[in-house]
């Protein structure tokens, strides 16, 4: 396996991160990986073995505003923008010579699998999909909070907004973490604490923080909407007690997208089938893309 550093001049910023080849000679079909939410790429870089071993060239970037990527504000993660953002990505590896630009595929972790479905739906330059337990309806986000702090938190953004229009910081919240009083944070379940003290936090560019913004747009994401548009192949992995990403809305976008389509469950919540089956989960994916490729 070689790797490479890249750049990647897109509008209004320039995106980093590595190209991973596998050995031989290209152009090699190619995947493009997604993190979930606050995941920077150095902390996917480990899982592009299982890829490369299966004979792709495989990419992994910093979304604008994170890890070593551009952008202001410092931790923004808007899903909407991350979308347009990886059609100018899949642009710029198709024109990398190692690269078959006509074996494009995606592969993203939460957030970045429904950033997979929406842009696989509207780019058929993507020629296949794998999901791993996408929040498919962003405003089920407002379920992981309890009544009150969803209200205060929905009356800090629009402060948070003004504060910026004027040329303040923006504000952040925590992204993992225990509930306590007067400090909001976005995930506290027991599961996604452990996988973040053993996935994330070994990583140079990790921050336990999230703009208050992301929330809004987090918010406004509803993938669901374009199951019907997904006509390329897709592989769906689903955890059978999601709360997190509801799996139930999940099952059900699923169920309207065009074959061919295949689905897998793991048992046990969002973070947790990633803790005790990311190795097969890993395999079974780069398999898939490589035969469907």
């Amino acid at each position: 396996m070689s790797v490479r550093d890249v750049e990647i001049r897109i509008p209004g910023v320039t995106l980093r991160g590595k190209l991973f080849l596998p050995e031989g000679r290209g152009p090699y079909p190619a995947v493009i990986l997604q993190s979930g939410l606050g995941g920077p790429a150095d902390s996917i870089y480990p899982l592009t073995q299982a890829f490369v071993g299966a004979g792709l060239a495989t990419l992994v970037y910093d979304h604008r505003y994170t890890g070593i990527s551009d952008g202001e504000p410092r931790q923004l993660f808007d899903p909407w923008q991350q979308c347009r953002d990886l059609r100018h990505v899949i642009t710029w590896l198709g024109l990398q010579p190692e690269v078959d630009k006509a074996r494009i595929g995606l592969w993203g972790i939460s957030i970045g699998g429904a950033n997979a479905l929406f842009v696989t739906a509207m780019d058929k330059r993507v020629k296949a999909v794998v999901s791993l337990i996408p929040p498919v309806s962003g405003w089920s986000a407002r379920k992981l909070q309890p009544a009150d702090v969803l209200a205060e938190l929905d009356a800090r953004i629009p402060e948070d907004r003004e504060t910026q229009l004027l040329g303040g910081e923006a504000l952040t919240i925590r992204l993992h973490g225990q509930r306590m009083k007067d400090d909001p944070v976005m995930f506290s379940d027991e599961e996604g604490l452990e996988f973040v003290e053993n996935m994330l936090k070994a990583s140079p560019s990790f921050r336990n923080a999230i703009t208050l913004s992301t929330l809004d747009c987090l918010y406004e994401m509803e993938v669901q909407a374009y199951a019907e548009r997904i006509g390329q192949p897709l592989l769906m992995v689903l955890a059978s007690e999601d709360t997190v990403a509801p799996v139930e809305e999940a099952r059900e976008m699923y169920g309207r997208v065009p074959e061919p389509k295949e689905k897998i469950e793991y048992p046990g919540q969002h973070y947790e089938i990633l803790s005790n089956h990311l190795p097969e989960i890993l395999g079974r994916t780069a398999d898939w893309l490589a035969r469907t490729l």
